[in-house]
């Protein structure tokens, strides 16, 4: 007998062990911990239990998005997973994976949930869970040979968590968000728990600052990957030249030894344009999806054209 029921307390080490199976790589409890009882706006994990043992898992956790002044309600769905033993079995007249699924849509009223499969996962997920056909996240990237070092007259740096507050985090955000056509509501406590509480993760934050009065211009999350410094996410005030921005980004990866900086940037935004003429070159990086629920206030094409998504959106970024 398969039932299907949400997360209970002392399932991760069920859904821990099933992980590891599917994906051949440990889930650790600290990131078990983070992702579903720490997550900002809270998350949700549904399970298949057969004779005892967790056999498939569909979780995800809670996010606001923003466009034009509205609020959407979303999840990122993660960690979907069926064992192989079970992957042909059919319970109800479906697919194992789908009814739970379909228990995780129903306790958790949403406008759509979207996420970064695979090719194979983002395929199966438009067959069996009824998502979109998956579209690529641009990747902005620029080599070594092309850095500019510019001497900064006009910005302090200041690196570390203890340098840049909440208060600062939630300003900058009110008067950027507009800009976005669509983006993950970015405060304060959705940063800190993205990024300065992830574990096993080390991401640094980058804090420019006027030089006089010291008001922060601009922020973003960095992380060097052997050669490669990527941007996760970045904020820049419209009043700053965006180009003093990538001067000072540009000396940093060049401190730091790298041969790329990359950026997750949609075609359709602003700055774009902004890293193109600078030297930018634009690629293909991994897929994204959606599945977009009949009460949603935006269409499934809609999120994908204008999707402002960023390299740490991703939760193995």
């Amino acid at each position: 007998m398969i039932i299907i029921r949400p997360y209970k307390e002392g399932d991760e080490e069920g859904i821990r062990a099933l992980f590891n199976v599917c994906f051949g790589k440990e889930l650790l409890p600290a990131e078990w911990r983070w992702k579903y009882q720490q997550s900002c706006l809270g998350s949700s994990s549904f399970i298949a239990e057969a004779d005892g043992e967790i056999v498939a898992h569909y979780g995800g956790f809670r996010l606001n998005f923003c466009t034009k002044g509205t609020v959407l309600n979303a999840y990122q769905g993660c960690d979907v997973m069926t064992h192989p033993q079970y992957r042909a079995r059919i319970f109800a007249k479906k697919g194992i994976i789908v009814k739970t699924a379909e228990a995780f849509y129903e306790a958790n009223p949403m406008e759509f949930i979207y996420g970064f499969p695979s090719e194979r996962h983002g395929r199966l997920k438009a067959l069996q869970l009824g998502f979109e056909k998956h579209h690529y996240i641009n990747i902005m990237k620029k080599e070594a040979s092309s850095f500019r070092f510019r001497k900064n007259l006009f910005l302090r740096m200041e690196e570390g968590w203890d340098r840049i507050r909440a208060g600062e985090i939630d300003a900058i955000w009110a008067k950027t968000r507009v800009s976005y056509p669509l983006s993950i509501e970015k405060t304060s406590g959705y940063i800190f728990w993205r990024y300065r509480d992830r574990p096993g993760r080390n991401y640094d934050v980058i804090a420019l600052r006027g030089f006089l009065r010291r008001d922060l211009k601009a922020y973003m999350m960095v992380r060097t990957e052997g050669n490669v410094f990527r941007v996760l996410d970045f904020f820049v005030l419209p009043s700053l030249d965006f180009r003093k921005f990538l001067s000072v980004l540009e000396n940093l990866a060049i401190r730091k030894g790298s041969r790329y900086i990359t950026f997750w940037v949609n075609p359709g935004e602003k700055c774009f344009v902004g890293l193109k003429s600078n030297g930018y070159k634009d690629d293909r990086d991994i897929p994204y999806i959606v599945k977009v629920f009949e009460h949603s206030r935006i269409s499934p094409q809609f999120f994908l054209s204008n999707y402002c998504y960023r390299h740490g959106d991703y939760d193995d970024a």
